[in-house]
């Protein structure tokens, strides 16, 4: 009886309703209807109902790619996203094409970082938390290990991974 006593008391407070709000805000505007806007989505993609798109007019999605549980990318208004066919994005990556902005009041203006577009070849598998920056290439058949920051341009056929990413292994 107590925890249902706490359970109620949780699901009838102020913060669960406000958090709850946001977050379906959030996946209404970042996922529902950002998906209809992206600049192309191929065939036999699959969007996880958690991902979420910030300029998905600026996105643009091969055939067959996996964006994954959690995922976020962020093209910035001046920038674009390029995910080639058969791109597979492991959980809870974040792919940024934009600067951080100066402030939650100036959201515009840059405080840190550059803004670039990011180019992903085919056949791309991206790991689990990953983070990808600005200004990224990254060629064919290259596999990034779970948990890389990608700073710099990828050659194809390569295996990469740690913070800063580098490469590890040549892929046969």
């Amino acid at each position: 009886m107590n925890r249902l006593f706490q359970v109620l008391k949780i699901l009838f407070s102020p913060v669960f309703w406000r958090q709850s709000t946001k977050r379906f805000r959030f996946f209404i505007h970042d996922n529902v209807l950002a998906i209809p806007r992206l600049a192309a989505m191929g065939a036999g993609t699959s969007i996880s109902p958690s991902a979420s798109f910030a300029y998905p007019e600026n996105i643009s999605l091969g055939a067959n790619c996996l964006i994954n549980h959690n995922n976020r990318l962020y093209a910035g208004p001046n920038t674009k996203i390029v995910l080639s066919d058969g791109v597979m994005v492991g959980p809870d990556v974040f792919i940024t094409a934009d600067h951080f902005s100066e402030s939650m009041k100036n959201t515009t203006a840059a405080h840190s970082g550059k803004a670039a577009d990011i180019f992903i070849d085919k056949n791309v598998r991206v790991g689990a938390q990953c983070v990808i920056l600005p200004g990224v290439s990254i060629g064919k058949n290259v596999t990034i290990g779970a948990g890389s920051v990608v700073t710099k341009d990828v050659p194809a056929n390569v295996v990469v991974a740690g913070n800063p990413a580098r490469v590890v292994k040549q892929r046969p």
